[in-house]
């Protein structure tokens, strides 16, 4: 996983326009929104992002879907779905025009998460892509932890206020050397917005199927993905 510090002042304005508007809206204070797995995942939430939990999950294998199977959130999409009048315009703004934006081929996450809200270990090796995530958080309350396969340990990163970015290539059931379990806790208002650079010929809603990675296509993920990255940290 690598941190990268956004220093395009017209990327952070557009970003905080956009956050801005979509606070603005008011509807990010309303439960009818949250999502959550368990009960008990609302009560220790921040068992589901700790190293014992991890262990558990990496050792059931195959077993592990890829989706964070514990988690507490508002997806975007989901409130939009609920209220589209409302919660169209700045879910597209977000979703499809920033998407083109910055040159991805897909959105891949679009989460408002309360104070408490978190995402539990996973490997999103169900959309196995480049990605290159944007999260905000309010006043720096909370953390992204995520496990070195190299060094075969937990590393924890602390938010910071405000925005900030990072990129990794997650692999697919059959890439475990590209596996990338992640984790994170909102202790305040944060968001994350994830976008994916596809390498490989693969419908992007196909989830199950694994699909060879095509070295023209490859090739191309990554240029876009690096574009991208020179842009988010060029001062220009």
């Amino acid at each position: 996983m690598t941190e990268v510090v956004i220093r395009n002042k017209a990327m952070l304005e557009k970003l905080e326009a956009w956050k801005d508007k979509f606070l603005g809206l008011g509807e990010h204070t309303n439960s009818e929104y949250m999502t959550y797995s368990t009960q008990e995942a609302l009560d220790n939430p921040e068992y589901y992002c700790d190293e014992e939990y991890l262990q558990y999950q990496m050792s059931i294998g195959d077993k592990h879907s890829g989706f964070p199977e514990e988690h507490m959130s508002m997806p975007i999409n989901r409130m939009f779905k609920k209220n589209p009048a409302v919660l169209e315009e700045v879910r597209n703004e977000i979703k499809y025009d920033f998407a083109t934006e910055i040159g991805a081929h897909t959105s891949a996450l679009l989460n408002y998460y309360p104070p408490g809200g978190f995402v539990g270990w996973h490997t999103n090796w169900n959309a196995n892509a480049y990605q290159v995530l944007f999260t905000w958080s309010e006043t720096g309350d909370g953390y992204f932890r995520y496990w070195d396969l190299e060094k075969q340990e937990m590393v924890h990163v602390p938010d910071v206020k405000g925005w900030h970015c990072r990129h990794y290539y997650f692999g697919h059931l059959n890439e475990p050397d590209k596996h990338c379990w992640h984790a994170a806790y909102a202790g305040c208002p944060r968001i994350t917005l994830a976008y994916k650079f596809i390498n490989h010929l693969g419908s992007a809603g196909d989830q199950k199927t694994i699909h060879p990675v095509d070295p023209e296509k490859d090739a191309q993920a990554r240029m876009l993905r690096d574009s991208l990255i020179e842009e988010v940290q060029s001062e220009e």
